[in-house]
């Protein structure tokens, strides 16, 4: 069962495994057909506990989050319904594998040059890295209770499809139907990752056999200054534009620096990315027209 099967993630995830397939059942909150509608923060718990009891899962993955909105969304969409499909797992499939989405947010920044590991100290700052955080303790804590519970801290995901939140998606909207790229600041590094390979560390977790590390990297193990990405997709796009940034807002977050050590899933699961930036950027500014779906 793949919960936010509707957003970015969840939708090629779901893509990889009728690709590949793997029975599932996709539930989202926002979109109905394939999906089933399913709202884990504001369903009654009896209605969560009869889809799964129903289906009988091996495997969940939640993809449910928010990345922005106000203090009260981010609860809902990355506390409280991880806090409800656990407790519902708990007691209706407590046999299935729980493989959670977290963020790289949840580690905040760290010194220039360093790669962020699973053993580093979470950090977060602003209230999306926060509920992010919250989410993954509560995972955490069913793992240490005996859950198979493995909790995935994916890095900036790009790629085709990449919603308006994440920096590609502003500066392809941007450049498509303007000449003004409007977003924060470009002077951050960031471990860009393609949202394919992203599905493909997804997939790998959940069929792994044997018991799994709880925290899992999911990343490149290299940043790249958010300035050069922009200056990539406006030379893919062959227009003039101008390029408006706030310096200020990252700096706020205290987070001018990410990149993945991602040691750990390579040497659990044989994983790492296989598709290249250049090759990311491109496949993401030619399926732009084709639709941009909403996150989550």
């Amino acid at each position: 069962m793949v919960f936010g099967a509707g957003g970015f993630l969840g939708a090629r995830i779901c893509a990889l495994l009728a690709d590949r397939g793997i029975e599932y059942r996709g539930l989202s909150r926002t979109r109905s057909e394939p999906y089933r509608r399913c709202d884990l923060a504001a369903m009654h718990p009896y209605a969560l506990d009869t889809q799964i009891g129903m289906y009988k899962p091996t495997v969940i993955v939640n993809a449910v989050g928010a990345t922005f909105g106000e203090p009260a969304d981010l609860v809902r969409a990355n506390v409280i319904a991880v806090e409800a499909l656990l407790a519902s797992v708990r007691d209706h499939a407590g046999h299935a594998r729980f493989v959670h989405l977290g963020s790289a947010a949840e580690y905040g920044g760290a010194p220039h040059g360093t790669s962020l590991s699973e053993e580093s100290a979470p950090r977060p700052l602003g209230p999306y890295g926060i509920t992010k955080l919250a989410g993954s303790e509560l995972v955490l804590r069913a793992q240490r209770a005996g859950a198979d519970a493995v909790v995935l801290r994916i890095f900036d995901v790009i790629g085709p499809g990449a919603p308006d939140s994440t920096l590609t998606g502003r500066v392809i909207r941007d450049l498509r139907s303007r000449q003004l790229i409007e977003v924060g600041s470009l002077d951050v590094w960031r471990d860009f990752v393609d949202v394919r390979d992203v599905a493909e560390a997804v997939l790998a977790v959940a069929l792994a056999d044997g018991k799994l590390p709880p925290v899992l990297n999911i990343g490149t193990g290299r940043a790249t200054l958010a300035r050069d990405i922009a200056g990539q997709l406006f030379e893919l796009s062959g227009q003039p534009a101008t390029i408006v940034d706030d310096t200020e807002q990252e700096t706020a977050l205290g987070a001018p620096w990410q990149q993945a050590d991602t040691t750990l899933i390579g040497n659990a699961l044989g994983w790492s990315p296989k598709i290249a930036l250049e090759q990311s950027l491109a496949d993401s500014w030619a399926d732009y027209p084709c639709g941009n779906p909403s996150d989550q």
